[in-house]
């Protein structure tokens, strides 16, 4: 993996090794040193950080020899590796013709391939994963891709969406809305490029222009800074909560009255499941498998990305219509529950962790 900090594909991994309980062992390793992740393994779970010896590789031929060096004091069955950040590794496993079954994991994309995917990336791709038992993705559009570019074979594909703990995620009691009361917005995501939470600033700056309201931003990562300017650019630093990255984002999702997802590229996104979890209706840009996700109530606030009034419109009619907003999250919540539980995504993980070192 890339890293190991808290973030939604290394959240879901731990999760499931969890759930897999103890006849499996884990090991992982982070190419920046970076762990934090692995706090949220449940106790009696081997998942452990593997060291490197020496700086973390740069370039293939470092990559083969570090990968070359693991496996020779420290075998193993099944290697698993995660997004284009670990494709090194993965072309090095394919050198080496390791004999642990290989399988790699595709979530998304960063802005660089925010449109489409580059035609380099695609064909190292094709060298890397040539070998591979499987290639997992999340979602239905990343399967198109993976197979309109032939990143592997088409029988290779393994479509696994993502699942939610919606016992984990249950909303408390419902509260009369209290009048003249501020609507709570609320975003979950990192603070990179991609996810255009710049836009959702000037869009939540138009509302308080009309209505009282206030924003949430659940994540770190590099254009923090930018965003804080930018806040404080558009006069409304007051009502923007950057709450960091957080252990349990359930208090924060509890106070919301909307969730608003502005990225450029997705594909499943876990928070917009644990969202839709907590019963709060949903304000989102088209990306990904997002219109596939939510339930037909929900169409009439999904925005094309190029669409940004209708999305302070979109806005605009939630903040005014509690009523409107309680009856969207139950129908979130009961779709969630019955589309995407956590169950179904572990079992799955199961049968392919044991296919793959049982082939």
């Amino acid at each position: 993996m890339p890293s190991w900090g808290v973030g939604g594909v290394q959240v879901r991994i731990v999760d499931i090794a969890s759930r897999l309980g103890a006849g499996f062992s884990h090991r992982a390793l982070s190419l920046d040193g970076r762990y934090d992740a692995l706090a949220r393994a449940a106790d009696g779970i081997d998942f452990a950080a593997v060291d490197l010896p020496g700086p973390p590789p740069c370039g293939l031929r470092a990559s083969r020899r570090a990968f070359s060096a693991l496996l020779g004091r420290m075998p193993l069955d099944l290697l698993c590796t995660y997004n284009w950040g670990a494709m090194d590794w993965a072309l090095a496993a394919r050198m080496r013709r390791s004999t642990a079954a290989h399988l790699h994991f595709e979530s998304g994309f960063g802005p660089e391939e925010a449109r489409r995917p580059l035609v380099r990336r695609s064909l190292m791709r094709r060298l890397a994963l040539a070998r591979v038992h499987a290639l997992v993705v999340p979602s239905t559009t990343l399967r198109r891709v993976a197979r309109d570019h032939r990143w592997v074979k088409a029988d290779r594909i393994r479509l696994i969406p993502n699942g939610v703990d919606a016992a984990f995620f249950t909303p408390p009691p419902r509260r009369a809305t209290a009048s003249g009361k501020p609507v709570h917005i609320v975003s979950v995501a990192p603070l990179r490029r991609e996810k255009r939470l710049d836009r959702l600033l000037r869009m939540v700056a138009a509302l308080s222009a009309e209505r009282a309201c206030r924003l949430s931003l659940v994540g770190d990562g590099p254009v923090r800074s930018e965003l804080e300017r930018l806040a404080a650019a558009l006069g409304i630093a007051g009502k923007v909560h950057f709450a960091g990255t957080l252990d349990d984002i359930r208090p924060l999702l509890r106070g919301a009255d909307i969730f608003a997802m502005t990225s450029e590229t997705e594909q499943m996104p876990n928070a917009l499941l644990q969202a839709m979890a907590s019963a709060l209706p949903v304000v989102a840009f088209a990306a990904g498998d997002v219109g596939r996700i939510l339930p037909s109530e929900q169409s009439v606030f999904l925005c094309s990305q190029e669409d940004e009034k209708g999305f302070v419109a979109a806005l605009r009619a939630l903040a005014d219509a509690p009523e409107r907003r309680r009856a969207l999250g139950d129908a979130n919540r009961r779709h969630v529950c019955a589309a995407y539980p956590m169950t179904r995504m572990v079992e799955a993980y199961r049968r392919l962790y044991e296919e793959a070192v049982g082939r």
